[in-house]
């Protein structure tokens, strides 16, 4: 089949992924950040208090391997629509918010548990199983959903807050959360048959989690992209709850904070496209690493005393370009390495990496911010970590022939 005949055969599987977790995880954490100063402001939080947020990444890392092996067993469907109708009553809990910073670590951690089953953990496997030539460019396109409606929802979000309430916005949000998850799941494609997955490569199911854990553990595959995505993604937090409080940190207004942001959400759908194209296209491990590094330029500018609306914009488009990317990398590296029977297994593992990392970086901002009372420290510290890691990925295999694991 052609590169643009995948897209044709599968357009209803890519549109239920682009939607589905296009409206989850990936696009609370630009909303998040809206929130954040808000929240702040009205119950008296600090900012070294607030950015522990990141610690619930530890709380929900049971979730991750979960969801992944259910999802290998049962399927996106099922695994989608669970999270979808268990993620009301979690805005509806955001909105009755009194005050206290434990119930908000609570709440927070339960979205990120039920959102997982609604995320890019759950229906990357729909691209998976239904591209081989275009999977980058189809990951591309479902990642970057949320990003794209993160450049209008951001502004508008913000401006809800402002005029009907934070507690009326969580709502309105968790409203759009569902309505939008409900609508992925209809638009699922019926099982294909079993001669399809007997062509496609997926119809055995997955063996004893004992055996396949076994088989995932020993490769070093594995490890090097543990190794270097938990290098890369130290950064995570700063996108997710400290994005706006680092912007005016730098003396910016709310708005201006709201805005750059949109920026920053465009950023990464360059960087989306042009990183899954490229992953079509040319050699994974270096489309990896050159992906993966861009962001270091965008922290060390953040972290100077260059403050200049101008020059913070173009430090959050860079950043942008790679968190864009990274979106798209993790999904397609396990893809390309790992055998589709044991893809959401596999994607459990390396995105409870990722959320170890992203913790680790929570506390680290905590700290600096508690010491120096600055993101600056944290924004050079992860300048080295992202070059390392993106290092570290010129290491894995290079051939397209390279046997997959499992």
């Amino acid at each position: 089949m052609s590169y643009l005949g995948e897209f044709r055969q599968n357009v209803r599987a890519l549109a239920a992924a682009s939607l589905g977790a296009g409206t989850s995880l990936p696009f609370f954490a630009y909303t998040n950040s809206v929130f954040a100063a808000y929240l702040i402001q009205e119950f008296g939080w600090s900012r070294s208090q607030f950015a522990l947020v990141g610690i619930t990444m530890l709380a929900s890392l049971p979730f991750l391997p979960l969801v992944g092996r259910l999802t290998d067993l049962f399927g996106v469907t099922r695994i989608a629509l669970a999270g979808t109708i268990l993620l009301v009553p979690c805005f509806i809990a955001y909105s009755l918010m009194q005050g206290s910073f434990v119930a908000f670590l609570v709440i927070f951690t339960a979205v990120l548990g039920l959102g997982s089953m609604t995320s890019p953990l759950t229906y990357s496997r729909l691209v998976a199983e239904n591209f081989d030539q275009a999977r980058g460019l189809a990951l591309t396109i479902m990642n970057c959903t949320p990003a794209a409606l993160a450049i209008a929802a951001v502004p508008l979000l913000n401006y809800s807050i402002e005029t009907f309430g934070w507690r009326s916005s969580f709502l309105g949000l968790g409203a759009f959360a569902f309505i939008a998850g409900i609508l992925a799941v209809l638009l699922i494609p019926p099982a294909r048959t079993r001669a399809d997955l007997k062509q496609a490569g997926s119809i055995q199911r997955p063996r004893a989690a004992r055996e396949d854990y076994g088989l995932i553990l020993k490769s070093r595959t594995f490890w090097l992209i543990v190794a270097a995505l938990f290098l890369c993604m130290l950064q995570t937090p700063l996108h997710s709850g400290q994005m706006n409080l680092m912007l005016l940190d730098n003396g910016l207004t709310p708005q201006t904070a709201s805005n750059i942001v949109s920026v920053y959400a465009f950023g990464t759908i360059v960087g989306r496209i042009g990183c899954g194209l490229a992953l079509d296209r040319y050699t994974t491990p270096i489309v990896t690493a050159a992906s993966m590094v861009l962001p270091a330029l965008g922290y060390l500018l953040l972290g100077t005393r260059l403050d200049a609306v101008t020059i913070i914009t173009l430090s959050m488009f860079l950043v942008g370009l790679a968190v864009g990317a990274e979106s798209d990398l993790i999904p397609y590296l396990v893809a390309r390495y790992f055998k589709t029977r044991i893809f959401n297994t596999t994607l459990g593992l390396v995105m409870s990496c990722s959320f170890l990392s992203s913790a680790a970086g929570a506390l680290t901002i905590s700290l600096t911010l508690k010491v120096a009372d600055s993101f600056a420290p944290f924004l050079f510290l992860v300048t080295g970590t992202v070059t390392l890691g993106s290092l570290l990925f010129l290491l894995l295999p290079k051939s397209p022939e390279a046997e997959k694991v499992g």
